[in-house]
């Protein structure tokens, strides 16, 4: 019974996993990309399981070929035959937006062809919907929800799903990415060419990359006699360089959008869905990773504060011993990375209040997602490592001459028009302080916040007079002798001195409580 025991369980498991695999592919295509991340994650989910899921990223129920014809001919003009010299009407692949069939141009190039699943659009604002409504339930109820800003992360991640739809915008994010430095500049990855006389907003006509998918390729790189390790390098090497360079980068890097190709190299597909960064934030990014390169904790938090939304009040000191001890203990040599890394990310985050911008959370998420891809074909691939490796090698190029001369002469040519105006303006201010017409302008409660908190005090304030007086009321009337008799123990007005005795203790109540509800900071 021993022996058989792992045997039950390991097909139990197996089961358990194909139904929720079943689930997801059913109940649509959001939840199909939740599963198409978990399956990255087989540090966290039985890897059982994440093989299981892991069948979403290419293999999702697909849709007949009579729907995906008719969405060709309304798109391109006429049926794909006339079009294409020869069209295979089988899938290559079926994910969860779209599915690839394999084609030929009249003038013989071989291609893929992505068209999107008919109706997916319908489908993906139920989805959204849903995402939202839970989006504004967990920021209304949780405190971690309303320090996450989840509801703008919700929005984030709707515009993104948005834009995979809209292939014109992929043919866009081709183009992009293709050019950046990190892609132009590398001998291990490439992107497809596009066709753009054959592409539209739901049909994208691009180069056929031969190669066989990165989950499945662990096999093959032992066969071919492929370093993993620098293959998993090259690969994150590239989306670091997209998210701190280029700030164009991959936001769904999962297995399925990568190909190992015959030559050796790996193919990035699927760039419906990009992260785009603002130069200020690739800054700080480059900032963080230099500190985390030095071991130092204060430059860390400088640079994690100009990434994320500070609150108003923030104990800087505590938030630097926090990044401190988190460095300490996951970004130490010889330490693995692993869930419990991310937990305590964003317990710091939760904890301080800080709120993660949409576009700063598609970089975390890209992040956790390429770990969970270079881990299937390189177990035990050293993140940290490669990180400061990156930051070593990419992100000190700003410290060299040629880059501080550069950007003392950007600096300057900044700073030259404010110079110009300086002088005329200090002399203004002279003569206006000589004749004595200086004056300062100052606007009270000139912030939204400071008139909420007055407002706050002054309602009260009154509802303590208002309470005061109906109590001061009721014992007048209670002591007041006659008048009308109610019932024959109670006179008119000691019911209505009752009565306000029970709004003088509901209204000294609801003070009571706005007192103690207020924020330590403010009592």
């Amino acid at each position: 019974m021993a022996a058989g025991a792992p045997a039950g369980n390991a097909a139990g498991q197996a089961d358990l996993a194909r139904s929720l695999r079943l689930a997801l592919d059913e109940a649509g295509v959001t939840f199909v990309k939740l599963g198409q991340v978990l399956s990255t994650r087989s540090d966290i989910i039985p890897s059982a399981v994440a093989t299981e899921l892991s069948r979403l990223q290419d293999q999702v129920s697909p849709a007949p070929w009579p729907e995906i014809e008719q969405v060709l001919t309304e798109e391109l003009g006429a049926p794909p035959r006339q079009l294409y010299a020869d069209f295979d009407s089988e899938p290559l692949a079926a994910a969860s937006v779209a599915q690839v069939y394999t084609a030929r141009l009249p003038d013989g190039p071989r291609v893929v062809v992505k068209v999107q699943r008919p109706g997916i659009a319908g489908i993906v604002d139920r989805d959204l919907d849903i995402v939202r409504r839970l989006a504004r339930l967990l920021e209304r109820n949780t405190d971690w929800g309303r320090s996450m800003g989840v509801r703008a992360l919700a929005d984030g991640f709707a515009d993104a799903m948005r834009e995979e739809l809209d292939f014109t915008v992929e043919a866009g994010n081709m183009t992009t990415v293709a050019a950046g430095r990190s892609v132009a500049s590398s001998n291990d990855l490439v992107v497809p060419q596009l066709y753009p006389d054959r592409s539209t907003r739901r049909v994208l006509t691009m180069e056929r990359l031969d190669g066989i998918g990165l989950g499945n390729a662990r096999q093959a790189i032992a066969d071919r006699g492929l370093d993993p390790v620098r293959l998993g390098r090259a690969l994150f090497d590239c989306l670091l360089g997209q998210v701190a360079i280029d700030g164009v980068f991959h936001a769904d890097p999962h297995p399925g959008n990568f190909l190992l190709l015959t030559d050796g190299r790996i193919g990035m597909l699927d760039l419906g869905s990009v992260g785009r960064l603002d130069p200020a934030t690739r800054d700080a990014l480059q900032r963080f990773l230099l500190a985390i390169d030095h071991g130092d904790p204060v430059s860390a938090t400088d640079a994690l504060l100009e990434i994320v939304y500070r609150p108003d009040v923030i104990d800087e000191r505590a938030l630097e011993r926090a990044v401190g001890q988190f460095m300490t203990r996951h970004l130490a040599a010889g330490v693995t990375l692993g869930p419990a890394m991310f937990n305590d990310l964003f317990r710091i985050i939760t904890s301080h209040d800080l709120g993660v911008p949409p576009e700063v959370a598609a970089v975390f998420r890209a992040l956790a997602t390429i770990e969970g891809t270079i881990s299937r074909i390189s177990p035990g691939f050293d993140l940290v490592a490669a990180s400061r490796q990156f930051a070593a090698a990419h992100v000190t190029d700003r410290l060299a001459p040629d880059a501080l001369r550069r950007t003392a002469t950007e600096e300057l040519a900044t700073l030259l028009p404010m110079l110009r105006r300086l002088p005329r303006r200090i002399d203004r201010i002279a003569a206006a302080a000589e004749s004595g017409r200086l004056g300062v302008n100052v606007r009270l409660l000139a912030d939204d916040r400071d008139r909420r908190h007055i407002t706050g005090l002054l309602h009260q304030a009154l509802l303590a007079i208002l309470g005061a007086t109906a109590g001061l009321m009721a014992v007048l009337l209670l002591g007041t002798p006659g008048g009308p008799q109610v019932t024959a123990s109670m006179t008119l007005y000691q019911l209505i001195g009752y009565n306000l005795l029970v709004i003088c203790a509901v209204l000294v109540l609801r003070v009571l409580v706005l007192i103690f509800r207020l924020p330590r900071h403010l009592t």
